[in-house]
């Protein structure tokens, strides 16, 4: 299965979920959330959802800085 095509929405969800919003995320947005945990860049914790190694890669290979505040 080949990967994912992430693209700039997918960079605002991992955004979303690297700044640790207390928000629950967007319903449209959660199938998306799916696909980037599959592909491992998210990943499912007790205390909700957290960046994997790979999602942060990714988010700073794309020049994306998180405040994690």
């Amino acid at each position: 299965m080949p990967g994912i095509n992430v693209d700039d929405n997918d960079i605002s969800i991992l955004c979303d979920i690297g700044s640790k919003f207390d928000t629950p995320l967007e319903s449209s947005k959660l199938a998306r959330v799916t696909d980037l945990i599959a592909e491992g860049y998210v990943r499912r914790e007790p205390k909700g959802l957290q960046l994997t190694r790979k999602g942060q890669d990714l988010l700073a290979r794309r020049g994306v800085g998180i405040n994690e505040a």
